[in-house]
């Protein structure tokens, strides 16, 4: 019989090559994404009462407003409130913008009609350009008219108060389309 005679001792190279190639196409990767994260985040201050309102609004989920905006800069508003639901549009100007002005006008009506309702949906279309999304946002967050305040209950004292906020809160609903 023969003895196979085995080195303990013996030495081997590991080879690292193919982990580090991953590891550097990984990290542009995630450093691209956290960017972009960061642009999708607008913070602001919201007094607590509007924040508690916001957080009811999420827990109760019986009332939702999309607002759309098409390719021709159409904007539509679809109003569901437990179940029932309603359309209002506002058509794009002449030169084929959208409409600020009635626009602004068609959120404060319904902010009126819905006063416990903070939060809307955003779901603008592929080739509309970034600044006419941000401009519909701010529409949708402030009354451009500083006297005109809307009615709020504080849960905590039970008493009614005003603010001038009509939907800070707005949530992209349609990112992971092209």
């Amino acid at each position: 019989m023969k003895k196979v005679k085995i080195n303990h001792h013996s030495e081997f190279e590991l080879d690292l090559a193919s982990l580090l190639a991953v590891i550097m196409k990984l990290v542009p990767v995630l450093l691209l994404s956290s960017a972009f994260m960061q642009l999708m985040v607008i913070e602001t201050d919201l007094p607590q009462v509007v924040t508690e309102a916001i957080q009811k609004q999420e827990k109760e989920n019986k009332k939702n407003i999309l607002v759309e905006v098409d390719d021709s800069r159409k904007v539509v508003i679809t109003i569901d409130v437990e179940g029932k639901k309603s359309t209002v549009s506002v058509d794009p100007t002449k030169e084929g913008h959208v409409d600020l002005a009635k626009l602004q006008l068609t959120f404060r009506e319904i902010k009126q009609q819905n006063p416990d309702i903070f939060k809307i949906d955003l779901a603008p279309a592929g080739n509309v350009a970034y600044n006419e999304v941000v401009r519909v946002m701010d529409e949708a967050r402030r009354s451009r008219d500083y006297h005109i305040r809307f009615p709020i209950k504080d849960e905590k004292t039970g008493k009614d108060t005003t603010t001038d906020y009509m939907f800070p809160e707005i949530v992209f609903v349609n990112m992971m389309e092209g």
